[in-house]
């Protein structure tokens, strides 16, 4: 995630400081005339190979980098340069010149990866791939003095790969302080001090990580020595402790800019149990404090793992009760083992892990706290923080997004046979939906839910007597309130996003039937509980489906609304693109 690094956010930032320095790796045919002198044959390209160095780079926005393309097999070695697919870039992923020089843009993009791309002149269907990666720096990521504090860079000291030449090494988040047994201890991911199981007990755990230390050629320290960890593939978590060296961490728990920026502070010492709509913050390495919404909870969610920092052998763990938070800005490679707290009060919430270039994903903080119970006296650690509950330094993203008319309305991009469909609905049952003196009128538009399908669109002034039909001759319902009537203005419209238990119980049961059925499906990477765009107010069975797979997900399940999210796989490393790659300087 993403986002530790989504899963967790596990940083592979190779020999890569953040900075704008970035490091490099080292037949004829016959004329049709009757002439007997043969066409001059085509030059073979099959051959032809394209390499762009430095393969990775790690830029400030509106950073530099000269990228070059060294082509083989032809005596053309001219290129072209893309960036995300757009010929010489734009302002938003960033421009490239003839020269191969890119600029990164003012504004991080979301992932803050993207792909710069130089195909050959002689054959297009020949290129060589680079990545450059766009990050605002954050004190999370830098050396501390004395008695550090939380949400900032570390990681196993040993987590680091050599390849040739290439040098790989792979850090994440020191999330929080955690006390068992009069001891204090540094709580993060498994993967992140254990090395996905890989680890052995006292392994030192450094600040800053080695991605954040050139792969610990820079300064850092060992702040803790790893102590015990929750197996990854059985405990239904992503956790593990390291026993804090005294005097290397504040043992007030306090976390980096919790308080506000440049000022640290503790989280609540009482954990928070997880919500749908709920707002959430967390401080980590890659991307500082940032705040967005829990949108799916009890998520059934598979997650992809390395065996290794880079090269190792790909595996799949499956964790169930997860929490799943919206947005792509929220979480970036490295923020894996950040804690996450809610943001109105600072209680811990969850363990940050894993994600993907549009969502996080985290344990349920009792669950990880559980999970890492001393094995001969069953206590259970504690949250080391505050009794004072405290807003976080960062705003809340809004609980609810209320959709215009224009956006409900809008088919572009709709297959003719989806808006077809509605429409027909809409002709049959309209008539019908209209005694309701709630409805002020009815069109074909799009579905917040699934965004690939057609909805009837019911424009409401009030509260509907009856409650609106989740589907309608099998196509979605989409409800928007009038935001102009007198009953949105007072308040209809805000209280309508507010889901009563009773609705997410009657979802929870609807996944927990279902989402062992569903997860056979290749296609369909989580199931879990959230809310209906579609319909404020309602609960809807959440369904994770992997971009660029085709799945049919059912709009209803047990008379739940289904609501498809739409996601690269959930990796707990380098989420959002891939595997960052670099050379050593040796």
């Amino acid at each position: 995630m993403k986002l530790g690094y989504l899963a967790t956010r596990f940083d592979i930032l190779v020999l890569l400081s953040l900075s704008t320095v970035a490091l490099s790796c080292g037949g004829g045919g016959d004329s049709g005339s009757g002439s007997s002198t043969p066409a001059p044959a085509p030059t073979p390209t099959q051959n032809i190979t394209v390499t762009v160095t430095p393969p990775s780079a790690t830029l400030a926005p509106g950073g530099t980098q000269v990228y070059t393309a060294s082509v083989t097999g032809t005596s053309n070695t001219a290129v072209t340069w893309s960036v995300e697919a757009v010929p010489g870039g734009n302002t938003t992923v960033g421009t490239i010149s003839s020269a191969g020089m890119y600029t990164a843009p003012a504004t991080p993009p979301v992932p803050s990866s993207v792909d710069i791309v130089a195909t050959s002149v002689a054959d297009s269907s020949k290129s060589g791939k680079a990545v450059a990666d766009i990050r605002v720096h954050h004190d999370n990521q830098d050396p501390q003095s004395g008695a550090i504090k939380l949400g900032t860079s570390g990681g196993n000291a040993t987590d680091k790969t050599t390849s040739g030449n290439n040098v790989f090494c792979c850090s994440g988040t020191l999330g929080a302080v955690i006390s068992r047994g009069g001891t204090f201890y540094v709580l993060s991911n498994n993967h992140v001090l254990d090395k996905s199981d890989q680890g052995a007990t006292g392994d030192p755990i450094s600040q800053p990580g080695l991605a954040d230390s050139n792969c610990g050629r820079l300064s850092n320290k060992t702040v803790a020595n790893l102590f015990q960890a929750a197996p990854l593939k059985t405990s239904n978590v992503d956790a593990a402790m390291a026993e804090i060296v005294p005097g290397q961490v504040d043992t007030s728990g306090s976390i980096l800019d919790l308080a506000a920026p440049g000022q640290a502070a503790p989280p609540s010492s009482s954990i928070a149990a997880p919500a749908v709509n709920q707002g959430v913050a967390k401080s980590g390495d890659a991307t500082g404090v940032t705040c967005s919404t829990v949108f799916a909870t009890d998520a059934l969610i598979q997650v992809t793992y390395s065996t290794a920092c880079q090269g190792g052998t790909d595996f799949k763990v499956v964790f169930n009760g997860q929490i799943a938070i919206t947005g792509g800005g929220f979480s970036n490679s490295g923020d894996s083992g950040s804690l996450v707290v809610e943001s109105s009060t600072a209680r811990p919430v969850g363990l940050l892990y894993a994600g993907s270039s549009n969502n996080t994903v985290a344990n349920p903080i009792q669950d990880v706290l559980t999970a890492l119970k001393d094995p001969n006296t069953s206590e259970v650690p504690k949250i080391v923080g505050t009794s004072v509950a405290h807003q976080v330094a960062c705003p809340a993203t809004p609980q609810a997004q209320i959709a215009t008319e224009q956006s409900a309305v809008s088919t572009i991009g709709l297959p003719q046979r989806e808006i077809s469909r509605a429409a027909a609905a809409k002709d049959n049952r309209g008539s019908e939906l209209m005694q309701d003196a709630s409805v002020a009128r009815i069109e074909v538009g799009r579905s917040a839910d699934n965004p690939d399908e057609s909805a009837v669109v019911l424009f409401l002034n009030q509260r509907p007597r009856l409650p609106i039909p989740a589907q309608i001759n099998g196509v979605r319902t989409r409800v928007v309130f009038n935001t102009t009537s007198a009953a949105a203005q007072s308040g209809i419209v805000e209280s309508a996003a507010a889901i009563p238990e009773s609705e997410i119980t009657k979802a929870r049961g609807a996944k927990q039937q279902h989402a062992a059925e569903l997860m056979n499906n290749p296609a369909i990477l989580g199931v879990g509980v959230g809310a209906s765009n579609d319909s404020p107010g309602e609960a809807a069975v959440v369904i994770f489906v992997e971009q660029g797979k085709s799945v049919a997900v059912p709009s209803v399940i047990d008379g739940v609304r289904t609501h498809v999210i739409t996601t690269d796989p959930i990796r707990a490393y380098n989420w959002g693109k891939r595997t960052v790659r670099a050379c050593s300087r040796r």
